[in-house]
């Protein structure tokens, strides 16, 4: 909708109907915004003032000497005698200006819009990870955060005993690296600088049950009871 539009595609789409370079459907829409809004109207015609001294560099060039029959042949001999024929001729020439001003306006409005500012970035992509043990039984679903590097963990049903969970990246080269003990009811944990790069797309995550005196562990003493890809949207 072109109500819709932010200031500068408004200011972009008045240099585009200025300039002529609009068509079907599309510059239909911009003449009504035209007649319904004068604000952006003024802005065509602001563009219009803004770009006709360029009209100034087109050299001026006179028409081969054939023309003239051939003006006349197609208004129908409506207009007879030299005078209205070259009068025909400046309204051809003139029209021959303003489509080489067109080029010559599209490509600075090329170079404007390439220097413009870019557009703010969106947020950061997330991590989403469903774990779940062989029947589907206990489920723990996971998020993480790459900008502050904070996963944040929902409840499970681990029954860990005597035992505390310790929860494992394993990346593409399928070497676990712990990421420390976590809390079975959830909350948030902090994931080390150095670990952080192994959370990629398509990463697993795992949770072993472990021997909290003696966490982090260098590699898992058990078979994991959860696990779950990491998706990055």
């Amino acid at each position: 909708m072109l109500d819709a539009l932010t200031p500068s595609e408004r200011d972009d789409l008045a240099a585009e109907l200025a300039l002529g370079l609009l068509e079907g459907e599309e510059r239909a829409k911009a003449l009504r915004l035209c007649l319904a809004d004068p604000s952006f109207a003024a802005q065509v015609e602001a563009w219009g003032h803004r770009l006709s001294p360029m009209l100034d560099l087109t050299p001026e060039q006179s028409p081969p000497g054939h023309i003239w029959s051939a003006i006349e042949a197609r208004i129908g001999g409506a207009l007879s005698g030299r005078p209205a024929a070259e009068r025909s001729v400046r309204r051809l020439r003139f029209w021959q200006g303003s489509a080489l001003l067109s080029g010559a306006i599209a490509a600075c409005l090329a170079v404007v819009l390439v220097t413009r500012p870019a557009p703010q970035p969106t947020p950061g992509a997330v991590g989403l990870s469903q774990l779940a043990d062989a029947q589907g039984a206990a489920t723990m679903a996971i998020s993480y955060d790459p900008q502050s590097g904070v996963l944040r963990m929902g409840t499970s049903q681990i029954a860990s005993g005597t035992k505390a969970p310790e929860l494992w990246v394993i990346p593409a080269d399928g070497v676990p690296r712990s990421l420390g003990l976590i809390n079975p009811q959830g909350g948030k944990h902090a994931v080390n600088k150095e670990l952080r790069a192994f959370l990629q797309n398509g990463a697993t995550l795992a949770i072993t049950l472990e021997n909290a005196a003696t966490a982090p562990h260098a590699a898992p003493t058990s078979a994991p009871i959860l696990t779950g890809k990491i998706s990055i949207i």
